[in-house]
């Protein structure tokens, strides 16, 4: 009798394991694949080196779990494919990635990194004036694909036509660029990098300014919703820790300081 009981427990247990996917459970942060995007001065790729204020705070995150990966184990994408690899592939991190409302339930957070402003950023010398959502429609908007500005613009409304998607490689690269020669009248996005990238390509930042706010939000790390709870919580405690010892605030002053102020 002791057997049949001991044998139907079993049993019992091996249906409820494939009953959840993976047995999410038995998860590591060594399954993960993280992947990142050119977005400075949070993640980066300058001298053929991975930097940026979320690169560092990620490997420290990973030496206090651990980790089997280094530096060397973080992919650099461009966004809208590491956006769908993250939608579609379980054991998937993307960041930095802005936490809205839209994408709440998308994914599993960890953070946050930094505050972040979506805005429309515009040449001084066009004197564009926008009051409110509907004053939008009367331009072109850059955007980049799949990106958090695009997002916002369509949920407000904003016809595909106003939009300049802009995909593939180097994407920051080619939107400041058609901003200086005015192929779109502003762009949608994050206030400090289009700072950090208007002065990286040699242009005075005083020539430049936000016309209108999108969203105030925050930056975090994103993972894949069937990630297990107890990851993302030993992730956050991590985080949580370097910001606690001062870690945080350090990285961050010192990428502050390599941009100016303003927009």
């Amino acid at each position: 009798m002791g057997k049949k009981i001991i044998s139907f427990i079993t049993s019992l247990i091996l249906i409820f394991c494939f009953s959840i996917p993976a047995c999410t459970y038995s998860q590591s942060v060594g399954d993960i694949n993280f992947i990142t995007e050119n977005y400075p001065p949070f993640n980066f790729v300058e001298n053929g080196k991975l930097q940026g204020i979320s690169v560092e705070l990620l490997v420290l995150m990973l030496n206090k779990l651990k980790a089997k990966q280094t530096l060397a184990d973080i992919h650099l994408k461009p966004w809208a494919r590491g956006y769908n690899a993250l939608l579609k592939n379980p054991n998937t991190s993307l960041f930095s990635t802005v936490r809205t409302e839209e994408r709440e339930n998308l994914f599993k957070w960890v953070g946050p990194i930094k505050a972040t402003s979506i805005s429309l950023i515009a040449k001084k010398n066009r004197n564009i004036k926008i009051n409110s959502e509907k004053d939008i429609s009367n331009y072109k908007i850059g955007v980049i694909r799949d990106d958090v500005g695009e997002q916002l613009l369509l949920k407000s409304g904003i016809a595909s036509k106003n939009l300049d998607r802009i995909g593939g490689i180097n994407v920051i690269t080619q939107s400041i660029k058609k901003l200086d020669k005015s192929r779109f009248d502003a762009w949608a996005y994050d206030e400090t990098v289009a700072l950090w990238t208007i002065k990286k390509f040699g242009f005075d930042p005083a020539d430049y300014e936000v016309v209108y706010t999108l969203q105030k939000g925050e930056l975090y790390y994103a993972f894949h919703k069937d990630t297990s709870d107890l990851l993302i919580e030993k992730l956050q405690n991590a985080l949580d820790e370097l910001k606690k010892e001062g870690v945080h605030q350090k990285i961050v002053d010192k990428y502050q300081k390599m941009t100016t102020t303003g927009l």
